[in-house]
């Protein structure tokens, strides 16, 4: 072989030289392009925090809760405590009830705070129908009657029969009777003359529905027993008295008929408009 120039030599070293290069540059770009389309490679780079959980869903918007203290419901009815009990002089009929009318004559007297203490302890009023003269006798007790929540009838001023009255007479009785809107004429004897009198002085006439005739002393429970009688209902007016004699029974019957009369459903009142 035959030897090769210098300049030759030189020429091929950088032929090869350029050539290795070349190469060396493309396997590198097919190794950065293979980097990039592994999935290997993309799965072994670490995950963001939480990225692999579903974002949590924001709670939603409602207006705050108000907190109302539930309705609470009645309870039972209890029995009243009648030793607690305020007492009202116009308290309503009791349910299923009604209204029996308590009414004394002849008085006031010595009686009558005795009286108005059982009707206080028994939260019930009554109807006085006083005589003018009882009433200047017995001032303080008279105005016991109104200040306890009773109220006053007159009875005129001596207890005469007013039908064997003049006109004038009956006037007279009447005006020196206790002031009041109700008249209960003595003996319970009236006519239409007597009511015509009244009526023109502006008294209402009243009478009673059930003669307890404690006036005679027949003992208290006598007395019970026709203030409490099957015929005794809403409506009637009992006839008692707390003047004109002895009393004494008809004060120890007093706190069983109104006893009586609340069992059964009925209330004790005055009557209204005297």
């Amino acid at each position: 072989m035959s030897r090769l120039s210098p300049q030759f030599v030189g020429l091929l070293l950088a032929v090869l030289v350029i050539g290795v290069a070349v190469v060396a540059s493309g396997e590198d770009s097919t190794r950065a392009g293979a980097l990039a389309a592994s999935p290997s490679v993309v799965a072994s780079v670490p995950p963001t925090a939480g990225a692999d959980k579903p974002p949590a869903a924001e709670p939603l918007r409602t207006q705050a809760p108000v907190h109302r203290k539930p309705r609470s419901q009645p309870s039972p009815p209890k029995a009243p405590s009648r030793s607690k009990e305020k007492f009202q002089p116009n308290m309503p009929p009791a349910k299923g009830g009604g209204i029996v009318y308590l009414t004394f004559d002849d008085g006031p007297s010595q009686y009558t705070p005795a009286v108005l203490n059982i009707l206080r302890a028994t939260h019930s009023t009554a109807t006085f129908f006083e005589l003018g003269f009882r009433q200047a006798e017995h001032p303080a007790e008279a105005a016991q009657v109104r200040a306890t929540g009773n109220n006053i009838g007159n009875h005129t001023y001596s207890h005469p029969d007013l039908t064997t009255l003049t006109a004038g007479e009956i006037r007279s009785e009447v005006a020196r009777g206790p002031r009041s809107g109700c008249l209960r004429p003595p003996f319970g004897a009236t006519d239409p003359r007597v009511r015509r009198i009244l009526a023109q002085e502006g008294l209402r006439e009243v009478l009673w529905t059930t003669d307890t005739k404690d006036w005679s002393r027949p003992g208290s429970k006598k007395i019970v027993k026709a203030a409490t009688a099957p015929t005794v209902g809403a409506g009637s007016i009992l006839l008692l008295h707390d003047g004109g004699g002895d009393r004494s029974q008809t004060v120890a019957a007093l706190p069983q008929i109104i006893a009586t009369l609340q069992h059964r459903g009925y209330v004790v009142r005055r009557i209204p408009g005297c």
